[in-house]
């Protein structure tokens, strides 16, 4: 417990001093306008994850990700902080002001993060994280990127982004076990954006953007795989909703204050354009399903003020930028530019993964989906009609308890949208493009891999957009002081259900407090599965778990046995290839 608060405390100052280093160079870009006020606490962190990410994976082409590497990377994120030392004392000076403006606000937020650390210093049993997660980071730490990967274990082409992230700052428990702990993170940055959204309703700030953040504690609260399960694991999907979400927020929060602005643009809406094109580009490289959140950021490209070649231009290159090691990285793993889609075949590697094998890596990937049957895939579902696997997918999966929040919020949408047209708001059609790109996410998840951890994002988003517009709506026509008291309650009712959800259970307390005596000071290791080793030919073996998952096992390791498997050179660095 005390490891690990002492491990999310350093990570957080962290990926802070990286936030600020690059809204510091961004500035010097003229990306952003150069400002004496301090920048918003919530997208410092956005814009810290994202290049300390981007750093380590285009790091990893070259190297595998160590201690030394990491100490490089801190040391030159302190020698620029020192260099901005004045701007940097600023926005720390803020943070505490406005902790001190509210402190009872902050008392509670540091209530809900120990109960998420506590929760997190849990036992890891996700299936997931056992079969390929773990391993992945493992593999980042010691090898770095390697070439055909993916033929030793296909999930390990997957080149989440967030593996990359975990391997960063997997060093920080100096044993060679993998930490698990990025995903408090992630759930700290969801409460933070929560809070900062009560926060501004207390103060009078009455928007939209702000009403959509305090309605996040929907699935904070609603969802358990959200927090129960996918909080102590090293699963890229807790990070995909939370940032998903938020680009949306920033999505209405730049419309509405250009909206609200009349002929003059505020000096951080090119902030929040260029925060909101990282992060479109940056979800896609953690999670592919998210792709259509690129169109919010070009549908932003299509207003006024920014059809401009050089906002264009910055557009083009902040993505590039963002996206290309995720490519480079994707080639060097698997051969394809992107895996698991085959079609886009650019390469001839020797390492390359095979066509046919790539292509039933995705149409796996959706038939399990469609119908999720443990230790297996069920083929048969190659012969429906779309209408026949869309009434088996209906079967398996209408008891998941969110889906029952889609009727009151289409409901909330139709309602806001009449109200919208009524009152002929300039709003309306924004909102109204913004909930379709939303239904697009939609589409797009449902028709590729319609399992209900991949689509969270995204039907969250459609509940809270829903939800959260008409209830700002609603909130306009009372008075301000009616407004805090609400506010402060539903805060105060969101803490508790947050605290029982996460802390206040018998079953999460024993499973939390049934680990080992020393658990309050140490971090609890993976689990250990046996393995038996295979030989595959002369000095090559590999290590097989006796049950799929091989968590934090000695490299090569992998559940599925290929006897045409060959390494490509005398290390394990050199990579991969299958012999034809």
């Amino acid at each position: 417990m005390i490891l690990i608060t002492t491990y999310f405390s350093y990570a957080l100052s962290i990926i802070f001093l990286a936030g600020f280093v690059t809204r510091r160079l961004f500035e010097r870009l003229h990306l952003f306008e150069s400002s004496t006020s301090p920048p918003a606490l919530i997208n410092t962190f956005i814009l810290g994850m994202i290049s300390l990410t981007t750093v380590v994976s285009f790091l990893s082409v070259v190297t595998p990700i160590t201690p030394l590497i990491h100490l490089g990377v801190v040391i030159l994120l302190l020698i620029s902080a020192c260099y901005h030392r004045v701007n940097l004392l600023a926005a720390i000076k803020q943070f505490f002001l406005e902790v001190k403006s509210i402190p009872y606000l902050f008392a509670l937020g540091l209530i809900s993060v120990l109960s998420v650390i506590l929760l997190a210093s849990g036992p890891v049993g996700y299936f997931d994280t056992g079969l390929y997660h773990a391993q992945a980071v493992k593999w980042i730490n010691e090898y770095g990127s390697v070439p055909g990967l993916g033929n030793l274990h296909h999930r390990l082409a997957f080149n989440s982004s967030w593996f990359y992230f975990s391997a960063f700052f997997d060093i920080l428990t100096f044993d060679g076990k993998t930490a698990h702990l990025v995903n408090p993170i992630a759930f700290t940055l969801g409460l933070s954006i929560c809070f900062s959204g009560f926060y501004n309703l207390f103060t009078g700030n009455i928007a939209a953007s702000q009403v959509l953040k305090c309605f996040l504690a929907l699935p904070i609260c609603a969802d358990r795989m959200l927090s129960a399960v996918l909080l102590p694991t090293l699963s890229p999907d807790l990070i995909v909703v939370i940032l998903l979400l938020y680009a949306i927020i920033l999505g209405v929060n730049y419309i509405e204050q250009q909206e609200t602005s009349a002929d003059f643009q505020p000096t951080d809406m090119k902030e929040k354009y260029i925060v909101l094109l990282c992060l479109s580009f940056f979800l896609p490289t953690i999670k592919l399903n998210t792709l259509p959140i690129l169109l919010l950021p070009l549908f932003l490209l299509t207003r006024v003020e920014n059809r401009t070649v050089k906002t264009i231009t910055t557009s083009f290159f902040v993505g590039l930028v963002v996206l290309l090691p995720f490519l480079i990285t994707n080639v060097i793993l698997s051969g394809y530019l992107i895996f698991p889609f085959p079609q886009v075949d650019l390469f001839s590697f020797d390492w390359k993964i095979p066509y046919h094998h790539a292509d039933n890596v995705r149409r796996t990937i959706k038939y399990f989906a469609i119908h999720p049957t443990p230790g297996r895939v069920d083929w048969s579902i190659a012969d429906m009609s779309t209408l026949e696997w869309m009434q088996f997918w209906y079967k398996g999966h209408r008891k998941i308890q969110t889906f029952r929040w889609i009727i009151p919020s289409l409901f909330a949408a139709l309602t806001f949208f009449t109200v919208c047209f009524w009152r002929r708001s300039r709003i309306c059609l924004d909102m109204a493009a913004i909930q379709g790109i939303i239904l697009l996410g939609v589409m797009y998840w449902f028709f590729s891999a319609p399992s209900y951890r991949f689509g969270m994002g995204w039907i969250w988003a459609f509940i809270i957009l829903s939800l959260g517009s008409l209830t700002y709506i609603l909130i306009q026509s009372l008075r301000l002081e009616f407004v805090s008291y609400l506010t402060r309650g539903a805060l105060v009712l969101f803490c508790v259900l947050l605290l029982n959800f996460l802390l206040l259970r018998w079953d999460t307390l024993e499973s939390v407090f049934g680990g080992p005596s020393d658990l309050f000071w140490k971090i609890r290791n993976l689990p250990e599965e046996k393995v038996r080793v295979v030989k595959i030919h002369d000095g090559f073996t590999i290590n097989v778990p006796l049950r799929d998952r091989a968590w934090n096992a000695d490299l090569p390791s992998t559940p599925y046995v290929k006897y045409n498997l060959q390494m490509r050179g005398s290390t394990l660095g050199e990579g991969f290839r299958i012999v034809r």
